[in-house]
């Protein structure tokens, strides 16, 4: 793959010659790119209308540079839930501390990132995202075996009726299709969950 090159044109007594700059190839930010540029139309538009070229154009690449990077729709689409479970994960596993021994700890976590985390949370540009995943079964069952995962780990401090409620509870507030939720409502939410803790 060749180096991009761009051009200084400024000739200014500074700068008499026009300079010749190789700009690095960066696969990873590119990958990252396109990974956003998914999840964003998936968001606005769902999955049935994600198309590569729309991905390709979105993200300002080639069509052939998005399958340098992804063999097909099916993984660019496990490559956007992935990352959008690693956030979030790591978000919770953040709030939980590993000596905390008390009742629904992964549950209270998984609430607070929900409710008030802003770069990750349902308040956040990746809250439509649970809708398209639960319109599509590989992206679900995905979904499904993290959240399954979780509930393994933390089945010591997470396993009663009222965790695994107020779990389904969080899950149901990212599907929600109502865009006009103000903050205060997503707050007072929050707190009517949390007080079932």
């Amino acid at each position: 793959m060749t180096d991009l090159l761009t051009f200084d044109t400024d000739t200014t007594p500074n700068n008499p010659q026009p300079q010749t700059n190789k700009r690095k190839n960066n696969p990873e930010q590119l990958r990252h790119a396109l990974i956003m540029a998914a999840k964003n139309l998936m968001v606005q538009e769902g999955i049935g209308n994600l198309s590569m070229q729309k991905v390709a154009d979105l993200a300002g690449v080639s069509k052939g540079g998005l399958f340098h990077h992804f063999k097909n729709k099916d993984d660019l689409l496990i490559a956007v839930i992935e990352l959008f479970i690693a956030q979030l994960n790591t978000a919770i596993m953040a709030k939980i501390d590993d000596n905390d021994a008390s009742s629904g700890k992964f549950t209270k976590a998984y609430l607070q990132v929900a409710f008030t985390d802003e770069t990750i949370g349902i308040g956040s540009d990746w809250s439509g995202l649970i809708r398209a995943i639960s319109a599509d079964a590989l992206l679900q069952t995905k979904w499904q075996a993290w959240l399954s995962q979780k509930q393994r780990q933390f089945a010591a401090t997470d396993g009663e009726p009222r965790h695994i409620a107020i779990g389904y509870a969080i899950d149901g507030a990212w599907l929600d299709n109502n865009k006009a939720h103000d903050k205060q409502h997503l707050i007072t939410i929050y707190h009517e969950l949390l007080g079932l803790l």
